[in-house]
C-alpha cells in the first residue's frame, strides 16, 4: 500500500511536470496567435493586400523583422485565395529561405484560409522539413473592422532548437517524433493510449531511475501530428523505497528484541493468569453472556486488567448503542453535503447514496439500492463511463477527472476504492462536485491576466514608438518654421501657406505623440511626479493667458474665482498646468460664440477643488460613458467639427489619480458642462488606490447631479 501511494505521488508529480511542458508549447502557440493578430489587424497590412506597395515590403518585411519576432514564415493571401506575398527566413541567421512546398499546397487547398472576420486557425502542420506552429488570422483594419481582405499566415518551425528551449524552460529531457514516421518501440506502445487517456497524458516508468510522460499534439485538422516524451528522475519512488526499507529493518529489529524480552517475562510471571483471562474472554465471546465477571487475585497489572475487562463488558452494550448513533450521525452528515455521494459494489450496483445524489437521480434510497448505476437516471451512466470504474476494482487505483454534461454543467468526479480487512476491494465510493461556477471564475481570471499583459505590452510599444517619431517630427517642424520665416529666401503666398500648413500639422502631430507618450508612461508605471510648491492664482492666470488668443477668436470671456483661503499648493507644477490647460481648452472649444467660461478654485478639507464651467453644447447622457477613455470622442460629428484625438480627458484623469485625487463632471445638452478635479493641497507623492479614486469620482458626479 505504501509503494502504491508513492507510485500515485510519482504519477501526479510527473503529470504536473508534463503539464508544464504542455504549457510551454501552448505559450509558444499563443504568442504566434497574438503576433499574427497584431499584424493582420493593421491598416498598413490592409492597404498592402490591395496595392502590394513596395514601401511596406522594404520597411516592415525585412529578414531581421521576422527573425526579431521569431517567425519563420509570412504568407499574405488575398480574399480570392491568391498568394500575394511570401517570406521565409532562418530565425538564427536572418537569411532568406525558400517557402516550403507543402505549406504552399495547403494554401492552394484552402486549408489555411480563414472564412470570416471572426475566424482564425491555430495549430500544427507536418512539413517535409520540420513540424511547424501555424497561426492564421483574417486581414482587418487597425480597428478590427472588415470586410476581410484575405488571410495572414505566420509559421514557426518546431525544430530541434525550439525543442531545446523547451527543455531549458521546463528543466526536463524531451524527445519528439512525428506521427507519420516510424516510432521507437516505447512510443509505439504508448501512442494508442495517449488519445484514450483523460487529459491526454500517459505516465510510464522507463526504469528504476527514470519515469516518462507521453502526450500528443494534433495538427490543424485535429489529426495526430507529434508525440512527445518527457523524462524525469524517479526521486519520489526511490526515496519511498528507501524509507520503507529502513522502516522494515527498524520494525524487525524492534520486534525481535521486544519479543525476546516479553516472552521471557510472560513465561515466568503471566502465562497461567493470561490463559485464565483468555479462557474467560473465549467463553464470553462464545456464550455472549456479558453478566460474567473475571476475578483474579493479587493487586498487580493483570488484576487491574481483569477489573478493566469487567468494566469493558458493562460498557460494550453502551458502545454498541453509540456506534449505531454514530452511524445515524454519519448518514445525517453525508445527507447534508451538497456533493453527490454514491457507494457501489464490484457489479456497479448501488449500495448507498446520500440525499443530494438521490434527489439528482429522482429516486429514494429503497429504489436506488441494488440498482445498476449505469441504468440510474441523471448523469450517472455518463460519469461511470468517463471514470472507467471496472479497472479500479482490479488495480485499486483512485480515479478522478472533470466531466462536462450535456446541459453544460462541469462536474469533478472522484472514485475511491474501499477495501476490507484482507485488502479485497468491496466497493467504490464516488463523489461528484458541480464546479461550473468555479471553472467560469478561473476562465475569467485567466482572461483578465491575458488582457493585463496585452495592455502593458501595448503601452510599452506606444512609448517606444512615440520616442522614435518625435525626432523626425522636430526636424520637420524646425525646417518648416525656417522656410516660413523665409530664412533661405523669399516664398510666394501659396508656398508660405503650404509651409505654414506643414508646421501646424507637424506641431499638432507632435502634441498628439506627446500625449500618447504621457499616457503610455502612466499606464506602464514610469511617469514620476516632481512635487514642488507654487502659487495657485499665478498658474490659473498663466493658463488663461495661454488660451486667451483662442478664446478671443470666439469672443469668449474667461473668469477666474479663487477662494481667499487658498494661496499655495504643493503638486507637480507642469502636470497641474497640463490638466488645467486640457480642461480649459475643451471648455473654449465646445463653447458657442460670445460664451462664458468660469474657472473656480476652493478648499475642500485638505484638498483643493478646481472647476471649469462652460456654457457650450453639453454632452448627451449616452455619450458621457465615452469620456476619459483614450482616443474616444463623444460622436463622429464632434470629431469632424472640433479638432482633437480624445486623449486629453484620459490624461487628465490619470494625472489627477497619480496625485491622489479624483475627477468628476456634470453636463446637460444645450446647457454646457462642468469638469472638476480634486488633489491634495500638500501632496507628498503618494497615490491612492485606483478603485477608491474611481468610487470618489462617481460619488462626486452623483453629488453634483443631485444638487
Amino acid at each position: 500500500m505504501q509503494l502504491s501511494n508513492f507510485l500515485e505521488l510519482e504519477e501526479r508529480d510527473t503529470l504536473e511536470n508534463v503539464e508544464r511542458v504542455q504549457n510551454a508549447v501552448s505559450t509558444e502557440q499563443g504568442y504566434l496567435d497574438y503576433i499574427v493578430q497584431d499584424w493582420a489587424c493593421w491598416d498598413d497590412t490592409y492597404q498592402f493586400i490591395e496595392d502590394q506597395n513596395q514601401q511596406y515590403i522594404d520597411v516592415d518585411l525585412q529578414n531581421e523583422t521576422l527573425a526579431g519576432i521569431n517567425v519563420n514564415i509570412m504568407l499574405f493571401v488575398n480574399d480570392s485565395g491568391t498568394l500575394v506575398y511570401a517570406k521565409s527566413v532562418d530565425i538564427e541567421t536572418a537569411e532568406e529561405k525558400p517557402v516550403p512546398e507543402g505549406l504552399l499546397k495547403l494554401i492552394e487547398d484552402g486549408a489555411l484560409l480563414t472564412e470570416g472576420e471572426d475566424d482564425s486557425i491555430s495549430g500544427f502542420v507536418l512539413l517535409d522539413e520540420d513540424p511547424m506552429f501555424i497561426a492564421c488570422h483574417p486581414i482587418l483594419t487597425t480597428k478590427y473592422e472588415g470586410p476581410a481582405k484575405g488571410t495572414l499566415v505566420f509559421g514557426r518551425y518546431f525544430d530541434s532548437a525550439l525543442l531545446e528551449s523547451f527543455k531549458e524552460v521546463t528543466c526536463s529531457s524531451l524527445f519528439m517524433y512525428r506521427a507519420d514516421e516510424n516510432l521507437p518501440p516505447d512510443f509505439q506502445n504508448q501512442y494508442a493510449q495517449v488519445s484514450k487517456t483523460p487529459g491526454g497524458i500517459v505516465v510510464e516508468p522507463l526504469s528504476e531511475e527514470r519515469v516518462a510522460g507521453y502526450f500528443e499534439l494534433r495538427d490543424i485538422a485535429d489529426q495526430p501530428a507529434l508525440i512527445i516524451r518527457a523524462d524525469f528522475p524517479r526521486e519520489l519512488y526511490s526515496h519511498g523505497k528507501k524509507t520503507l526499507d529502513y522502516m522494515y529493518f527498524f520494525l524487525l529489529l524492534t520486534g525481535l528484541l521486544t519479543g525476546v524480552g516479553v516472552k521471557f517475562a510472560l513465561d515466568r510471571l503471566f502465562i497461567s493468569r493470561l490463559i485464565e483471562i483468555d479462557d474467560f474472554v473465549t467463553n464470553v465471546r462464545s456464550e455472549k453472556d456479558l453478566s460474567k465477571k473475571l476475578e483474579l487475585k493479587d493487586n498487580d497489572e493483570l488484576f487491574r486488567l481483569s477489573r478493566e475487562i469487567n468494566g469493558m463488558l458493562n460498557e460494550i452494550d453502551l458502545a454498541e448503542q453509540e456506534l449505531k448513533a454514530q452511524e445515524r450521525e454519519k448518514k445525517v452528515l453525508l445527507d447534508s453535503l451538497n456533493e453527490l455521494v454514491v457507494f457501489v459494489d464490484p457489479s456497479l450496483n448501488i449500495i448507498w447514496a446520500n440525499k443530494a445524489a438521490l434527489e439528482h437521480m429522482e429516486m429514494n434510497l429503497e429504489e436506488a439500492v441494488g440498482t445498476y448505476q449505469k441504468a440510474a437516471p441523471g448523469i450517472s451512466r455518463r460519469l461511470v463511463e468517463y471514470l472507467q470504474l471496472e479497472p479500479a476494482f482490479v488495480t485499486g487505483g483512485k480515479k478522478s477527472g472533470e466531466f462536462t454534461a450535456e446541459d453544460g454543467k462541469v462536474w469533478f468526479a472522484q472514485a475511491i476504492p474501499v477495501a476490507d480487512e484482507e485488502g479485497n476491494i468491496i466497493g467504490i465510493l464516488e463523489t461528484w462536485w458541480d464546479i461550473t461556477e468555479r471553472k467560469k471564475a478561473e476562465k475569467l481570471f485567466q482572461e483578465k491576466q491575458i488582457a493585463e499583459v496585452a495592455n502593458r505590452t501595448k503601452s510599452e510599444f506606444l512609448a517606444n514608438m512615440s520616442h522614435e517619431l518625435r525626432t523626425p517630427l522636430n526636424s520637420i517642424i524646425g525646417f518648416s518654421d525656417l522656410l516660413y520665416e523665409q530664412a533661405f529666401g523669399e516664398l510666394n503666398e501659396k508656398q508660405l501657406k503650404s509651409v505654414g500648413n506643414i508646421s501646424r500639422s507637424g506641431k499638432h502631430l507632435l502634441n498628439l505623440i506627446n500625449d500618447i507618450l504621457d499616457l503610455s508612461k502612466i499606464e506602464a508605471g514610469k511617469l514620476e511626479l516632481d512635487y514642488r510648491e507654487f502659487r495657485l492664482v499665478s498658474k490659473l492666470n498663466m493658463v488663461k493667458t495661454l488660451l486667451s488668443p483662442i478664446a478671443d477668436r470666439k469672443n469668449i470671456e474667461i473668469e477666474i474665482a479663487v477662494d481667499s483661503k487658498l494661496t499655495s499648493i504643493r503638486a507637480d507644477e507642469d502636470r497641474f498646468i497640463q490638466v488645467l490647460y486640457n480642461l480649459l481648452d475643451n471648455a473654449i472649444k465646445f463653447s458657442d460664440e460670445k460664451g462664458l467660461v468660469k474657472v473656480g478654485a476652493r478648499k475642500k478639507g485638505d484638498m483643493v477643488e478646481i472647476t471649469v464651467k462652460d456654457t457650450g453644447i453639453g454632452i448627451k447622457t449616452e455619450d458621457q460613458k465615452k469620456l476619459f477613455k483614450p482616443f474616444s470622442q463623444v460622436d463622429s460629428f464632434a470629431s469632424k467639427k472640433f479638432q482633437g484625438t480624445g486623449l486629453g480627458l484620459s490624461l487628465v484623469k490619470k494625472i489627477v489619480h497619480l496625485h491622489g485625487g479624483y475627477v468628476w463632471f456634470r453636463s446637460n445638452v444645450g446647457e454646457g458642462s462642468t469638469f472638476a478635479f480634486t488633489i491634495p493641497i500638500n501632496g507628498d507623492g503618494g497615490s491612492a488606490d485606483s478603485g477608491e479614486l474611481e468610487q470618489k469620482g462617481a460619488e462626486g458626479n452623483e453629488e453634483q447631479q443631485s444638487s
